[in-house]
């Protein structure tokens, strides 16, 4: 799939490994194109994401644009500066993550990268 065609989907299904049970845990959730074979996303409300906290303990995740699965590894994002990069591009792509970031105004967010 090149970069043109996973970048102008809306949404990806992202499949992680649950921290606890090891059970497969699906959510749908926004992104932004990294490059040819790389996503960005992230998570801005108050309480912290499952997904997120799975794939801490685990990076190995399943990607869907819609076209079947792809096997990838995702990279928590650390640096306070660079998640709010990422939030500004999630923004810029999808106007309701502005009222989002609104309502959760004084929560930690948190962002990772994920390669294929």
């Amino acid at each position: 799939m090149a970069t043109r065609d996973f970048a102008a989907k809306k949404t990806v299904r992202l499949t992680t490994r649950g921290r606890k049970s090891g059970a497969p845990r699906t959510v749908t959730i926004w992104f932004v194109a990294n490059g040819e074979r790389s996503i960005l996303v992230q998570h801005a409300t108050g309480a912290q994401a499952n997904w997120y906290q799975n794939l801490l303990k685990e990076p190995s995740v399943s990607l869907d644009f819609g076209t079947g699965p792809l096997n990838g590894r995702a990279v928590p994002i650390k640096e306070p500066a660079r998640v709010q990069e990422v939030l500004g591009m999630v923004r810029r792509k999808y106007w309701s993550a502005w009222l989002i970031r609104l309502i959760a105004r004084g929560a930690t967010p948190v962002a990772a990268e994920i390669s294929w």
